[in-house]
């Protein structure tokens, strides 16, 4: 009988940094002989088709909005891939809502476990949090887990407070990937990437969007080449207003390969980013990089690759951008932190192939 192994996580939505975790979880899954491999996704709208690319023989399975009862018993293994997949910005739950989530988790999570299917993640990002309630309905998820590795400290400082058990502070899986680009197929373009991102959850960190259109103008003005990435389909207003004015390039996994993606941060001159997964690439082809920390973990991923950062908070403004540009390019990579945490990923990657193996 096959091993049915169901992958979750924020699979699907052609996100860049999710499909590269997808890419990474899946090539490891090929090494098991006898599976039956399964993706959910819970908006049964969503073009997600080109997961198929990835791995012709996976199942998708859509969903309308949540995960029924007993759903999971149909697994042996459901493995959460990585991502921030358990936050919650509200300031207040109500005691109805708790009572059904905390029955749902029961129905979901619980019992599934106490029948045999396992859980299991890595390079999962938890929290912020802005009220109790939440922390108690994840700590109810995450104590099925029988392995969890987290990505941040602050993640770790969360399932700490839950009593989380087999906790591992690790890294996102995408530390480790190594199909790069070939140092002799670099064609450098001297372009300066801007990559950013809407932040609904913090509106007045939506003033980082705006001082980095004034600082590209700025570059501009002064015979500098800039390409706005877009690591997913950002929000109508900002599109149409980069578009229209700047060259850019959004990912789109049905025209291209995650290979041809990184190329293009490989061939810049500088990154100027708020999303993590871009610091990671950024980084792993040697292009400077400055972060704009929308949250904790930019910071954290900054430091696998420098010893001091430089970091932009997103409160700043233009003449904040003008000096890291001025500073980044004299800015030596250190990157021994990043050889210790993907040493401490590989480690738990083997636990990992290990419990999805037995």
């Amino acid at each position: 009988m096959k091993k049915k192994i169901l992958l979750t996580g924020y699979i699907g939505y052609k996100n860049f940094g999710d499909d590269l975790l997808f890419e990474i979880a899946i090539n490891r899954i090929k090494q098991i002989s006898n599976v039956e491999v399964s993706v959910v996704i819970t908006n049964s709208s969503v073009d997600c088709e080109y997961l198929y690319q990835y791995y012709p023989d996976l199942i998708l399975i859509k969903l309308n909005n949540t995960i029924p009862a007993f759903f999971y018993t149909k697994f042996d293994k459901v493995y959460y891939i990585g991502g921030g997949i358990l936050f919650d910005y509200s300031k207040k739950v109500n005691t109805s809502k708790f009572i059904k989530k905390y029955i749902s988790n029961i129905f979901r999570f619980k019992i599934p476990r106490l029948l045999g299917t396992q859980f299991g993640g890595i390079g999962i990002g938890i929290g912020p949090y802005f009220n109790s309630r939440s922390l108690i309905l994840h700590k109810q998820i995450l104590s099925s887990f029988q392995i969890l590795g987290v990505r941040d400290n602050k993640s770790f400082e969360y399932a700490k407070e839950m009593n989380i058990k087999n906790l591992y502070l690790s890294n996102d899986l995408s530390i480790g990937y190594e199909k790069l680009p070939e140092d002799d197929l670099i064609d450098l373009s001297n372009e300066i990437i801007i990559c950013p991102r809407s932040y609904h959850h913090k509106p007045e960190y939506e003033k980082h969007l705006n001082e980095l259109i004034k600082f590209a103008e700025f570059l501009e003005e002064n015979a500098f080449k800039t390409h706005w990435v877009f690591l997913q389909e950002d929000k109508e207003d900002l599109m149409k207003k980069i578009t229209s004015s700047f060259k850019t390039t959004v990912w789109n996994p049905s025209k291209m390969s995650i290979l041809s993606f990184i190329s293009i941060f490989n061939n810049a001159e500088v990154v100027f980013s708020s999303r993590m997964h871009s610091l990671f690439i950024a980084g792993l082809v040697n292009t400077p990089f400055v972060a704009i920390e929308l949250h904790p973990k930019l910071k954290y991923a900054s430091e696998l690759f420098y010893k001091n950062p430089i970091v932009i908070s997103p409160l700043e403004d233009i003449e904040v951008y003008k000096n890291a540009f001025k500073n980044i390019k004299i800015k030596k990579f250190n990157k021994s932190n990043l050889e210790n945490e993907k040493e401490i990923l590989n480690n738990l990657d083997l636990k990992f192939f290990e419990w999805i193996n037995n």
